[in-house]
Formats: structure tokens, C-alpha cells, sequence
């Protein structure tokens, strides 16, 4: 079970941001794109491809969200092959993969903490995103260092002739970007910045939030994010771009008081990249080194016989990446891709400092450092409209254990890739994936699962590296403004770690984290069904997934397999894009998105067994558990709606978008926790019906 402090605390923010929309009372609920012409499609949709899902910024910003907000990863949740975690929240998991199997990059730049808001957000700006693309299989030769999903962000450029700007303003997020140039034709900039003003919401209605509740006695917050690019065109066939992003999310909670809680985490991001092109026999080569820094904290002060006593956890990871890589083409219909990339990694977790009024009492730090080194390749072979073959591979060298006080090693591995589509008819087609994929840290998961509050640790002897094996074969066909697709997936993971001591993340005994940690495996299998109708006035999109997850851990449950938390038998997603009104400056559009989930799995006790104690005169109960996650709770049922108007005069384009979360106002289940005093487990939920408004304005 996760720590009562904790569930308490992201109930308190949750109940919060009820008051913001207008809810009461403060309570949380107990009970490059290679598409053929065949296969594309309009906008309003998901473009995809076999193992590749090209998301539109429309639809991005249609998607629901408990802000009204949409963003990439609400998106990624309504796809075929994808469960959620909790509530409202950024986690997903992909074909039995964990969360940390998942992989989300800028420009090519790791990115490990994805959330802003406790979750209810992601953490980059879509306004400053030029494409982006979800992988689930058939992964190119220059992805890497996952086991289950990638999620591609490929940043725009400044614009290079003429200054665009833009802004938008919700209850949550205020954000404005730039988009000019420096030097026309030469030299552009790209920035943006994003800020939340709840801390200064809650100051101004502090009396009506304590006058509903009086367990929250102080509450501050600081999420912000900033981005910046300069690109550089030094001539036709070279460019220059250096770029930048930064983001915080910061919370301190004051229950009572004699004790405050901070907790937070924290992302910085660093990129010069070159691309030249026309280079001889190569057509095209980008070189880049970036740097990546990630933090997440846990700090809790308390007051004991009159000393403030502290401590402090921490969790870091910071990287250095330099890569290189070269497309050939080969004829008429062959093209190679080949390159290198070095990683350096220094980790950090669990790093832990108490003290005693002013003194600092003891600091554990855990710091190991890694390399990997990856030379990648691959070879593509395409007949126009009619065939598209694949294959990329990769090899690994990872050096572990370096600077740290444990023995170190060096580890080779090879990793594949291969995509094959065959359209068989001018309505009809095959696809197949297979990747055999290795990732070198694992993701102890923390409180609640989904928040960026984990810690990252290194691959070694003892924790092997992550492996996964998977295939993948599907049918489509694209008619008119249809498109069906329907396959299957098979998947087997090893060296899949359990994360034992999960309840007490922030406690300390985190100086031993390595002894909660067990090694197991896992398998996956299921089936993906996803249609879609694109036209100017009516849109939707539906997808399904049936499959099985599930785990095993020689040390746990009797070496017996069991379910994986999130293993979700079905889930089903609607989604409606209504035009009701379509003219030349004004566009009005209904949206509605309806989701259907099997309910995710608790380990909770069976019943109890009576045993005699010596000296008592009445037995003492122990309880029974039959197996791990042996307890499904109730299915996730969710209707969202709203309505969204463009506007259009002269240089100016208005969006509003009002929307509803959860119409039916349902109290789906995000935990179940044990009520000592009753005697019971009840289940525990977040999110209520929730109103939304936002406001965005685009200046040309």
C-alpha cells in the first residue's frame, strides 16, 4: 500500500484545483515521415504507420484533460496497446511494459520527469513542437535505451522571415511564445514560457479553502518551464541550432503545525546540433551533444522538542550525449542510415541528509557512473505505394560501476528491429514488427505511480539490464476517409525489477533501497483494433485492446506468475470532432471522448486465520493474502465533452475552448486503502466532475 501522508497530500492538490473550477465541497471521493499516399489521411487524426502513430497539434489540443489541456501523452492514452495509471495522470503503459520502460525525447535529448502538476499535465509546451511521433515498434537504428515506448518530440525552428507570437491562460497554466527572426533568412529565435499560478489562487481564496476543510493548513506551489532555440542557417546545405528547456515542479504542504512537507522535481535540458547535407556520397549528416540533468526531491521539517529537525531525499541523474549520423541513398529504392553515440551517465539515487536542529546529522549518497556506447544501422528498401521493408540494428557496450564503491563490468548486447508493410491492394495491407530492445536503468517506482517522483538506477551485475523481446502483425485498410487496422503483439521482458518499499519512498531507509529491489520477467499478449473517419465535418476515432499482462518473481508469491498492476483485460476509446459551424473567420467544433477501462489490480488480504497465543485468552488474527495484485477493482468509466471556437480577424486568431470532465460525475477508483478503525478497505477516488475553460491567442 502507498504511504497515508502522501495519498493525502495529492488528494489536498486535487481538491484544490476542485475549487479553482468551481466545486465544492473540498473532498476527495471515498468509494521524418515515410507514410505512402495511400495511407495518408487528413488532420483531426492519428496518422499511423505499423509501430508509428504521427500526432496532429489539433488533436493534441482536442484531447481531453482535467485542466483542459490537451497534450501528447493524454493523446498516447486513447491509442490502441496503451493503458493509463491513475486518475487524470501522465502514466501509460505500453504491451506490458512499466512506466519507466516508456522513453520521451526532445530533439533526440532524453527527457525522464514528464510531468508537470502533479501529473495532470505534461511538462513541454506543444505550441513549440514541430512533429511529433509515438513508437511502439519498428523502432529506427537511432532509437535506444528502452523497452516498451518512444515518445518523439521534434521541436519547430524560429520562423526565419516574418514574427508570430502567441499566448494562453487557463486557471492552471499561463503561457506565451515567440517565434521570430534575429536576421531574416539567416538566424531565428523559438521561445517559450510557461507558468502556473496557483500558488497566488490559492492565497486569494485561502479563507474559503480552509472554511471547507481543516486538514491543509498552508499550501504553496512554484511549476514553471521555459524553452529556447536559436537556429542558424550558415548556407543551403548547413544549419546550426542551439537549444535549451528547463522546467520545475515545486509543492510544500503544511498539515499541521509542527511539520511541513516540500516535494518536487526538476528537468534541464542542453543542445547544439548540426545538420549538413549534400556531402558527397552522403546526403544528409546531424551531429549533436546535449547535456540532461534530472532531479526529484523529498524534504519534511518537524518540530520536536523545540528543534527543527529535516530530511531530506534526493534522486539524480545527469547525462551527457554526443552523436553522430549519416543517411546514404542507394539507388532508386535503397537508402542506409548509420551513425554513433556515446552516453555518459552519473546516478544518484536515494541520496539522503537529516539533521538535528542546525546540525547536520548523517549524509548517504549513492553515486555510480556509466557509459554506453552504441553503434547503430540500418537499411531501407521501398517500392513506391507497394512495399516498404526495414531493418535496423544496433550494438552496446555499457560499462557500469564506475566511481562507485561496488565492483564494476562491462556488458555487450545486440539489439534489432524490423519493419516490413506490404499493401497488397489498393485497400489492403500487411504490416509486421519485430525489436528485440535492451535498456540500461531501471525506474523504482514512487508515491503515486505516474508522478516524476522515482528514482533512476544504473544497470549492473546485480540488476541486469532491462531486455524485451517482441512481434507484432497487423491488416489494414484505408478507403475514402476510412482507415481500420487490427493485429496482435506478443511480448517477453526479463529482468523486469519490484520495487518492494514503495509505501516508505521518502522514509529512511532508503539507505538500503537495494535489498527492496527483486528481479523478475514478464509477458504480454494481446489484440489492437483502432478505425477512424476523417471529414470537414464529422470526425471520430475508436480503438480497443484486449490482452493480458502479467509477472513473476522467483523471491515473490511462491515464484507463482500474477497480474500485472496495470494489466487492464479491455480498454476502449471513443472520440467525436463535431464542426457545427465552419466559415472563413469563425470555426465552432463539439468534441467528446468516452473511455472504457477494465480496473486495475490491489494486493488486499482474503480473510484472516486464527491462531492460539501463548498467555492470551484470544487468538490472534493473522491475515491471509492468496497472491500478489489478487483484487481488481471496479472499471474506469469516463465521458468527457466541449466545445472549442476559432476566431479569426485581421492578424489575430482567438481559441476558447469550455469543456466538461467526467460528465457522469462517476467516482472511478484510483486506490484502495485499509480503514483500521472499521475494519475495511475502501476505495479511494480523485477526480469528480470538473469544468475546464482556456483562452489562447495567436498574433501574425
Amino acid at each position: 500500500m502507498r504511504h497515508p501522508r502522501y495519498e493525502l497530500m495529492q488528494k489536498m492538490v486535487i481538491s484544490f484545483f476542485l475549487v479553482l473550477a468551481g466545486l465544492m465541497p473540498l473532498r476527495a471521493q471515498d468509494n521524418p515521415d515515410t507514410l505512402t499516399a495511400a495511407i495518408k489521411i487528413d488532420t483531426r487524426t492519428i496518422r499511423h504507420q505499423g509501430g508509428e502513430y504521427h500526432l496532429d497539434p489539433v488533436t493534441i489540443r482536442h484531447t481531453s484533460s482535467p485542466l483542459g489541456i490537451g497534450d501528447a501523452i493524454k493523446l498516447i492514452q486513447t491509442g490502441p496497446g496503451v493503458t493509463m495509471g491513475g486518475e487524470g495522470g501522465s502514466a501509460y503503459f505500453v504491451r506490458g511494459g512499466n512506466m519507466g520502460s516508456n522513453l520521451m525525447t526532445l530533439d533526440g535529448v532524453p527527457i525522464y520527469g514528464v510531468s508537470h502538476l502533479l501529473g495532470l499535465t505534461s511538462i513541454f509546451p506543444q505550441e513549440a513542437v514541430g512533429e511529433t511521433v509515438f513508437h511502439t515498434g519498428g523502432f529506427h537504428s537511432e532509437d535506444g535505451n528502452f523497452t516498451a515506448s518512444h515518445i518523439q518530440m521534434i521541436s519547430g525552428n524560429g520562423d526565419f522571415k516574418d514574427s508570430h507570437y502567441s499566448a494562453s491562460l487557463n486557471p492552471f497554466l499561463v503561457s506565451g511564445i515567440a517565434s521570430k527572426p534575429i536576421q531574416k533568412d539567416r538566424l531565428s529565435l523559438l521561445a517559450a514560457v510557461r507558468v502556473s499560478p496557483l500558488g497566488l489562487e490559492y492565497k486569494a481564496i485561502r479563507p474559503i479553502v480552509n472554511r471547507y476543510q481543516d486538514v491543509l493548513k498552508d499550501f504553496g506551489t512554484f511549476v514553471g518551464d521555459a524553452y529556447g532555440k536559436v537556429s542558424w542557417r550558415k548556407d543551403e546545405r548547413n544549419d546550426l541550432s542551439f537549444s535549451v528547456f528547463g522546467s520545475v515542479d515545486r509543492y510544500r504542504f503544511r498539515l499541521n503545525e509542527s511539520s511541513e512537507d516540500i516535494l518536487g522535481w526538476a528537468n534541464l535540458l542542453g543542445q547544439v546540433s548540426w545538420h549538413s547535407r549534400d556531402l558527397g556520397r552522403i546526403d544528409s549528416l546531424k551531429t549533436s551533444i546535449s547535456f540532461n540533468h534530472h532531479l526529484g526531491s523529498q524534504e519534511q521539517e518537524t518540530l520536536f522538542e523545540g528543534a527543527n529537525n529535516r530530511f531530506l531525499i534526493r534522486s539524480a541523474l545527469d547525462e551527457i550525449i554526443a552523436a553522430t549520423t549519416g543517411y546514404v541513398g542507394a539507388g532508386r529504392h535503397s537508402s542506409f542510415c548509420f551513425g554513433i553515440k556515446l552516453r555518459g551517465a552519473s546516478f544518484n539515487p536515494g541520496a539522503i541528509s537529516t539533521a538535528e536542529g542546525k546540525d547536520v546529522a548523517s549524509i548517504t549518497t549513492d553515486r555510480s557512473q556509466t557509459v554506453l556506447a552504441t553503434l547503430h544501422g540500418q537499411w531501407e528498401y521501398t517500392l513506391p505505394d507497394q512495399f516498404l521493408l526495414r531493418l535496423a540494428l544496433r550494438g552496446n557496450a555499457y560499462a557500469y560501476g564506475i566511481g562507485a564503491t561496488t565492483a564494476g563490468g562491462w556488458l555487450f548486447h545486440p539489439e534489432g528491429s524490423l519493419f516490413a508493410r506490404w499493401n497488397m491492394s489498393r485497400y489492403l495491407g500487411i504490416e509486421v514488427t519485430l525489436d528485440a530492445l535492451t535498456q540500461y536503468y531501471h525506474t523504482l517506482e514512487g508515491i503515486p505511480l505516474g508522478w516524476s517522483l522515482d528514482m533512476l538506477v544504473p544497470s549492473d551485475a546485480i540488476l541486469p539490464p532491462e531486455q524485451a523481446l517482441q512481434g507484432y502483425l497487423s491488416t489494414f485498410s484505408v478507403f475514402g476517409p476510412h482507415s481500420i487496422r487490427i493485429g496482435g503483439y506478443y511480448k517477453q521482458m526479463r529482468n523486469l525489477v519490484y520495487y518492494g518499499n514503495a509505501s516508505s519512498f521518502f522514509s529512511s531507509s532508503q539507505s538500503g533501497w537495494h535489498d527492496d529491489v527483486k528481479v523478475g520477467e514478464g509477458s504480454s499478449y494481446g489484440v489492437e483494433f483502432l478505425y477512424e473517419k476523417t471529414s470537414p465535418v464529422l470526425s471520430w476515432r475508436t480503438s480497443y485492446t484486449w490482452s493480458r499482462t502479467d509477472r513473476r518473481f522467483p523471491e515473490l508469491n511462491e515464484g507463482r506468475r500474477f497480474p500485472a498492476k496495470y494489466d487492464r483485460r479491455h480498454v476502449a476509446h471513443v472520440a467525436v470532432d463535431w464542426s457545427l459551424l465552419k466559415k472563413r473567420t469563425v470555426n465552432l467544433s463539439l468534441v467528446s471522448q468516452f473511455t472504457y477501462q477494465s480496473g486495475s489490480w490491489e494486493t488486499i488480504q482474503d480473510g484472516y486465520l486464527s491462531v492460539p497465543f501463548l498467555g492470551r485468552k484470544e487468538p490472534v488474527r493473522l491475515s491471509l493474502i492468496s497472491s500478489l495484485n489478487n483484487y481488481e477493482l471496479p472499471a474506469f468509466i469516463r465521458l468527457d465533452g466541449g466545445l472549442h471556437l476559432d476566431y479569426s480577424a485581421k492578424r489575430m486568431k482567438h481559441e476558447v475552448s469550455l469543456g466538461v470532465y467526467n460528465i457522469l460525475n462517476r467516482h472511478n477508483p484510483f486506490m484502495v486503502r485499509y480503514n483500521a478503525e472499521s475494519n475495511t478497505w475502501n476505495l479511494i477516488s480523485l477526480i469528480p466532475i470538473m469544468p475546464n475553460i482556456s483562452y489562447r491567442i495567436l498574433i501574425k
